[in-house]
């Protein structure tokens, strides 16, 4: 991340601790969700927390497809019992996840951990059943990271092999690699800069903080 990004993003988030909670939630999902919205990653991981009392999972539940149907997303929990007012949430774009899922890599790697194959509910099913122990690895399957260096991590090449690391660890094409992470932190930092501009907007205009 350049230096210029980072600054936006570490000033986004002093910005989102001030919010309500409704305004800090529809902020993190409209910035980090900022490439699957554009239709340039399968999915977006993102925990929702932040004061402890809030309760997050509650109000995401009640408005979450509200805020992702205009984009044509989908969502679910990945900590489902956790008893917590936090939320671990998976947003993706259906025929994109299906596409990362379905290839011949991402299936070789899948069938070797008991998930169904093309069957995108049913291996969404499969991971949160999984992470109700464990933090599975092959979630970078999901998150559309490449699956030969998805596989590298789960292998644990260790750094000697790395050839790069960003949104994930890289194995395989490191130029290729940055040039997507590039992608997604602009779409990152464009969100960012909007929903700032937005909010300051409305403060000075006397609405709703």
């Amino acid at each position: 991340m350049t230096e210029k990004n980072a600054k936006i993003i570490n000033n986004f988030m002093n910005y989102m601790k001030t919010a309500d909670t409704e305004i800090f939630i529809r902020g993190m999902l409209y910035c980090f969700c900022a490439p699957t919205i554009k239709g340039i990653k399968a999915s977006s991981l993102i925990n929702f927390r932040r004061r402890k009392g809030e309760n997050i999972r509650e109000l995401w539940r009640s408005h979450a497809d509200e805020w992702l149907e205009p984009f044509g997303l989908e969502w679910i929990f990945l900590d489902e019992h956790s008893g917590s007012d936090n939320a671990l949430v998976l947003i993706y774009r259906r025929e994109l996840l299906a596409k990362a899922l379905g290839c011949d890599k991402a299936c070789c790697i899948l069938k070797s951990h008991g998930y169904p194959l093309h069957d995108v509910d049913a291996c969404l099913e499969c991971l949160k059943r999984k992470f109700s122990h464990s933090f599975p690895h092959e979630i970078g399957l999901f998150l559309d990271y490449p699956p030969d260096d998805v596989k590298g991590f789960m292998e644990d090449r260790g750094a000697k092999n790395l050839a790069c690391s960003g949104y994930w660890k890289v194995y395989g094409n490191p130029d290729e690699a940055r040039r997507i992470f590039s992608e997604y932190r602009k779409a990152e930092c464009e969100a960012a800069l909007l929903i700032m501009a937005e909010r300051s907007a409305k403060i000075n205009s006397g609405g709703q903080s």
